[in-house]
């Protein structure tokens, strides 16, 4: 059989956001993805963590945490994680996610003694190289 030319295409699903506790959010690999978390007053928490639980695995990692001084915890960056703080949501910007990123992500924030928790779910679809001979 001869091979006369080779395509590749890249297959991409759509990126599919909702606004709700216990969300699942849909990326492909390489994207910037922003999680939200419908949470009131995030930014006067006394601390505000963000934990992710691995999907394969199940391994927990505190990804990002902030802290007022009195609080003494100490204040967690992890790199290409980002929190901006909303009205009334915490929206969490992950960059360049990849299949390692698809999991469990909590954002619980203490305010004294209450907290408030919130979940999503991130499913990142890997990169598919489809070639077709002709």
């Amino acid at each position: 059989m001869k091979l006369i030319s080779t395509v590749f295409v890249l297959v991409h699903l759509v990126l599919v956001s909702v606004l709700a506790d216990g969300s699942k959010i849909e990326a492909n690999h390489g994207e910037n993805v922003t999680l939200p978390f419908p949470m009131d007053k995030a930014e006067k928490a006394d601390r505000l963590r963000i934990i992710f639980k691995e999907e394969t695995t199940k391994s927990l990692s505190l990804i990002a945490q902030k802290c007022v001084p009195h609080e003494g915890c100490a204040v967690v960056d992890t790199s290409g994680v980002s929190l901006i703080f909303g009205k009334e949501c915490l929206s969490v910007i992950i960059q360049n996610v990849n299949i390692s990123r698809s999991g469990l992500y909590i954002a619980e924030a203490f305010f004294g003694k209450d907290v408030c928790e919130v979940k999503a779910t991130l499913v990142v679809n890997s990169e598919y190289i489809i070639s077709f001979y002709i």
